[in-house]
């Protein structure tokens, strides 16, 4: 209280951090903004004045204290001009992006946000990466909105920050607009291409998306594409059984696949025990044939390994 008297604060912030009294570290900094807001008529030059002191001259707990309570307002352009002044651009720049994806605004709003939030980032120069993906999340919402005026349908392409989230989006309302289908599968892949998704992730989407809505057609005629499947057959076949589609679909898809043990889990999957036993057979693993003897429950299929395990015996 004697320092604060006499005009002293930063010599009183760091007597009240030296003895560890968050509290006084608090009252002291808040009692300076006091000062300078008597002192300066402008609001706004007084404002800054404190934050540079706070930056300059006053202890770091003394900045994380008034960082936090300024965290607690609803306007966080303080704590933001805060964490400016003191070059902290990434903290800066989060604290911007988090105050937009929490607030409860529409997109366009929420692109604003994010565009202040990528030109902070852009102030730093270890804040690239940051402002390259914030860049990349505002192209990702404006065509989210292009997608939702396009079809007319909120559903093609809700507010997400996932890219893949948005491609599934989209190639799910595809069983909804067969008229547009065509058109929906082009924008699946253009935004794929546009945020370079992974082939492999791509393809995964797509089955999944596929399987799960009902459109076989469409994933059959992906499995038939030019394009050799990054996947393999293995997840197309998994969800035609999980689907369960006929055992013509799932055989064409388990029979392409190359690796003799991933077609014999996949014959078991499908309880197909005639298959599951030929491929064991072929493979001469007595394990497997076992296996299927022990989990198939039908008698003939049950004898027929007898007789394969006593021919390998």
């Amino acid at each position: 209280p004697a320092l604060l008297s006499t005009g002293s604060y930063a010599d009183a912030v760091a007597v009240a951090t030296s003895a560890r009294d968050a509290d006084f570290i608090f009252y002291t900094t808040l009692e300076y903004q006091k000062y300078c807001m008597s002192q300066f008529p402008d609001p706004a030059k007084a404002n800054q004045a404190f934050m540079n002191a706070v930056v300059t001259k006053f202890t770091p707990e003394s900045y994380d204290t008034i960082k936090r309570y300024m965290g607690t307002m609803p306007d966080g352009k303080n704590e933001i001009s805060l964490q400016i002044r003191a070059q902290k651009f990434t903290d800066a720049g989060m604290t911007m992006a988090k105050r937009a994806l929490e607030s409860k605004i529409e997109s366009r709003g929420k692109q604003a946000m994010l565009g202040e939030s990528s030109k902070i980032f852009g102030m730093g120069k270890e804040t690239g990466f940051h402002k390259s993906c914030t860049d990349d999340y505002i192209e990702l919402l404006k065509d989210q909105e292009i997608l939702r005026t396009k079809y007319s349908a909120t559903e093609v392409a809700p507010d997400s920050s996932s890219v893949v989230s948005t491609i599934s989006s989209i190639l799910r309302y595809a069983a909804t607009n067969e008229r547009e289908q065509h058109r929906l599968l082009n924008d699946a892949d253009k935004v794929a291409k546009k945020f370079r998704v992974p082939e492999k992730m791509l393809w995964h989407t797509k089955v999944k998306a596929f399987s799960t809505t009902g459109q076989w057609k469409n994933m059959k005629a992906l499995a038939d594409s030019r394009t050799k499947p990054p996947i393999g057959f293995k997840p197309f076949a998994r969800a035609a059984i999980m689907g369960r589609q006929p055992a013509s679909e799932i055989l064409r898809y388990i029979e392409r696949v190359s690796v003799p043990e991933e077609r014999f889990s996949l014959y078991g999957e499908a309880c197909m025990w005639k298959k599951a036993l030929d491929e064991a057979v072929k493979m001469k693993d007595e394990r497997r044939i076992i296996d299927v003897k022990a989990r198939c429950n039908n008698p003939e299929i049950q004898l027929a390994a007898d007789q394969m395990l006593g021919r390998m015996a």
